[in-house]
């Protein structure tokens, strides 16, 4: 995601990574009254040439950061001695790298920070829960006009973590939102839709089948593989139809995945289709792959129909 804005002298713009695990929909969701809390929070710099992030109060920028992340409502509080013996702790990694440069005659500083979330001890909390994220940020400056370059570092660097906080926040709150938020997301674009497929799968939201099926003819192949991944899930037999009429049977990456996802879906309507593309389609690849599809639905039904 790309945005910006001008005030004066400053000018930004922010690029933020999806999850890297955004394609995954197969995440479990909070159990009632599942508790995590928020543990160690650390700052590192990143080990690069010309790293400059030293010029960063690291400890100013850490307490904001836990002050944020409190606030947000999504842990039960700070981890201490006295938390409950195998609860579940989140430990907070922020990786930062800074430098100045010249652009068009002009100084700029760079930040790229890294978000690490893991949760201990494993398989307590959520997968939810834990994420890698990195943002990339530039902020243009005058140094005749703001001669403490630290302290643009300082705003700079604040401005990424707390922008990258919020995001994970964000989805992290769509795990116990309500089903109208889910849908509202689903039809927004941006970096929430992907977090609010997953919800949708994992919470089996099946009122939100059509959105999703609406999903597999986006513009982002990470979208509509995620849509695809979240309909498979759901197991819902509309999904069939509107694979079976996608515009992608030509492309032989595309087709392996609808062809997979039908095989998986199942039912009549499924098996015949394999059967159809195995028979009559002009490309040999894909005939082939149809029938090992078919041949996988029929395995799982031996002696009877197709139908799940």
């Amino acid at each position: 995601m790309t945005w910006s804005r001008r005030r004066a002298w400053l000018r930004y713009a922010v690029w933020v990574m999806l999850p890297l695990a955004a394609a995954a929909c197969k995440r479990p969701i909070a159990k009632p009254g599942a508790a995590l809390w928020l543990g160690p929070l650390d700052i590192t710099a990143a080990a690069s040439p010309g790293d400059e992030s030293s010029l960063v109060d690291r400890e100013a920028l850490a307490y904001k950061a836990r002050s944020q992340l409190l606030q947000t409502g999504i842990f039960a509080g700070e981890a201490t001695e006295s938390s409950n013996p195998g609860a579940a702790v989140a430990r907070i990694r922020l990786i930062l790298s800074m430098e100045t440069v010249q652009a068009d005659g002009k100084a700029a500083v760079r930040a790229s920070v890294r978000l690490n979330v893991s949760t201990r001890p494993a398989g307590v909390a959520p997968a939810h829960f834990g994420e890698d994220v990195q943002a990339n940020v530039e902020m243009l400056y005058d140094p005749e006009a703001q001669h403490d370059r630290k302290q643009v570092m300082q705003r700079l660097a604040e401005r990424a973590v707390g922008d990258l906080l919020a995001g994970y926040s964000a989805r992290q709150k769509l795990w116990s939102a309500e089903p109208r938020i889910i849908h509202a997301a689903l039809a927004a674009s941006g970096e929430m839709r992907p977090e609010a497929i997953r919800v949708a799968a994992a919470r089996k939201l099946r009122d939100e089948v059509p959105a999703l099926i609406a999903l597999l003819s986006d513009d982002e192949e990470t979208i509509r593989d995620a849509a695809l991944g979240a309909l498979v899930e759901l197991r819902d037999p509309r999904a069939v139809s509107a694979l079976t009429k996608s515009k992608s049977m030509k492309d032989r990456r595309e087709v392996r995945k609808i062809i997979d996802a039908i095989a998986s879906l199942g039912g009549q309507e499924a098996s015949d289709y394999l059967s159809f593309v195995a028979d009559a389609h002009e490309d040999e690849e894909i005939r082939n792959m149809a029938q090992a599809a078919l041949a996988r639905l029929r395995s799982r039904n031996p002696g009877g129909s197709a139908s799940r």
